[in-house]
């Protein structure tokens, strides 16, 4: 017997059974009593067997009746959590919302923007993804990630971009005489060991350039990959770097800090982009989700401009 029956019918004969009369159920249900009959005979009809015999004493269930219950509230069971999934589908809490985020941000900004979300849709799942810009941007565009914050000139072409400009400054140590200015340019730093990232990294290249601008050529005595790697280098006493506003925040509040903030001349930024794929469509919580991650986005890129600008 292939399942013809109506959720409506079922939803019936589980009230009659809990009940145990056609009256109750009918009560219940708000529906007239011959309604409930009528749903009754036509499971029975349907199913091929009789369901209650009746007595003076109510509705008693027949034996096969008694079976069928257990089954029809497994279904209406099912029926009720669908019901709750595809409410929260609609309204953007159900389903778990993965997001992509370079390391320099992952272990700071993005626990913020997290922690702020969830106080307001405390029932949502998330998943944070550390990976390098260029993953993340493939893995965006092919919708295995929902969105990303990436380094800008990561991007492709598949991508939607958001960007972000954010000041970068200059991490002295603090027994440098250099790290009580008010500024520093590439003139300042003759003759300092200069830590970067990697010769191609967007950072390294905008300095290097800057060095060019007043006929000096950019010679890094330390390379590493990540930023907070080049912090602690700094703090350690073995040279100055140029650094992203967040990691220099995140330095400053240790206790362990042993380094200066200073503004470099000229200006220069680490342009990032939150991303989502162009030909993927976001999910419901995604588009919930983003306004928070760009609004901690634009706060942290006004707050570099105020603090970490030349003159600021």
């Amino acid at each position: 017997m292939k399942l013809r029956h109506n959720l409506r019918q079922l939803q019936i004969f589980q009230e009659v059974v809990r009940t145990g009369s056609l009256s109750q159920a009918a009560r219940r249900l708000a529906i007239t009593q011959p309604a409930v009959s009528t749903a009754i005979t036509n499971l029975e009809s349907e199913v091929g067997f009789l369901l209650f015999r009746r007595n003076h004493y109510g509705t008693q269930l027949t034996p096969e009746a008694v079976h069928l219950a257990e089954g029809v509230d497994k279904v209406l069971a099912s029926v009720g959590h669908l019901d709750e999934l595809t409410d929260g589908l609609r309204d953007g809490h159900a389903g778990k919302l993965t997001v992509a985020s370079m390391p320099g941000l992952s272990p700071t900004v993005m626990p913020r923007v997290m922690a702020r979300y969830l106080v307001d849709f405390p029932d949502s799942r998330l998943s944070l993804q550390t990976f390098s810009s260029r993953k993340i941007a493939e893995w965006v565009a092919e919708g295995q990630f929902d969105l990303g914050v990436i380094e800008s000139d990561a991007a492709i072409e598949e991508l939607v971009l958001e960007e972000y400009r954010l000041c970068m400054a200059l991490a002295v140590p603090e027994g440098n005489p250099l790290a009580e200015r008010a500024s520093l340019s590439p003139a300042d730093l003759t003759g300092e060991t200069i830590i970067t990232l990697d010769q191609h990294h967007q950072s390294t290249l905008k300095l290097a350039r800057a060095f060019q601008q007043v006929g000096m050529t950019l010679q890094a005595s330390i390379e590493t990959h990540l930023f907070p790697s080049v912090a602690m280098l700094v703090n350690e006493g073995l040279g100055i770097a140029l650094i992203d506003p967040v990691t220099a925040e995140a330095m400053l509040a240790r206790r362990d800090c042993h380094l200066r903030i200073v503004p470099f001349t000229p200006t220069i930024n680490l342009d990032v982009a939150l991303v989502t794929s162009r030909f993927h469509p976001v999910s419901r919580q995604g588009q919930r989700f983003m306004p928070y991650l760009a609004a901690e986005l634009a706060a942290w890129q006004q707050h570099s401009q105020d603090r970490y600008a030349p003159g600021a």
